[in-house]
């Protein structure tokens, strides 16, 4: 039975030049197996076989210059529509500080759908935004790591919860 996943990295800095939203480029696979991503656009990754995903983004953040706390903020899309409830904050207080920040979610794919990461930082001029790191003898410290795999073929529809979890509803897939 074929596994989709894909394990996929950042080696490059990625400082937005303004406080709209920017897809994180990822420009290295270093696995991945029925999920597409290619270097023509190294920022969407592309749902192959239906079904139900992990999704894990684990960017670096840092900064270059400034002091006091600004933050950056990542969440994911699905063709190209926020996902709710995804969105991640990171606080970065001076040029020094580095961070790991983990966004995740589970949700149902269908075949052809396009995955991004989005950031978007408060403050542009001061290098906020993910980097890459690399420590003498050391492996490289990727600007991002992203994961997914799937946990479940696709289905006619899929039990959500509602009302805060209290009653479930079947929802059908269209």
């Amino acid at each position: 039975m074929p596994v989709e996943y894909a394990q996929i990295i950042s080696t490059l800095d990625q400082r937005p030049d303004t406080t709209e939203p920017v897809p994180v480029f990822m420009d290295q696979n270093d696995g991945i197996s029925g999920i597409g991503h290619s270097s023509d656009h190294p920022a969407d990754v592309q749902i192959t076989e239906s079904g139900v995903y992990v999704l894990i983004a684990a960017p670096q953040v840092g900064r270059t210059s400034g002091n006091g706390p600004s933050h950056v903020d990542f969440w994911l899309r699905k063709n190209n529509k926020d996902i709710p409830n995804s969105t991640v904050r990171c606080s970065i207080t001076s040029d020094g500080h580095k961070d790991v920040i983990v966004n995740q979610t589970m949700s149902a794919f269908k075949a052809g759908d396009v995955v991004n990461v989005m950031m978007a930082v408060e403050k542009v001029g001061e290098g906020l935004g993910i980097e890459a790191i690399k420590a003498s003898d050391r492996p490289l410290i990727p600007s991002i790591i992203f994961s997914m795999h799937k946990i479940k073929d696709s289905v006619d529809g899929h039990w959500v919860s509602s009302e805060k979890g209290t009653k479930k509803l079947w929802v059908e897939e269209k």
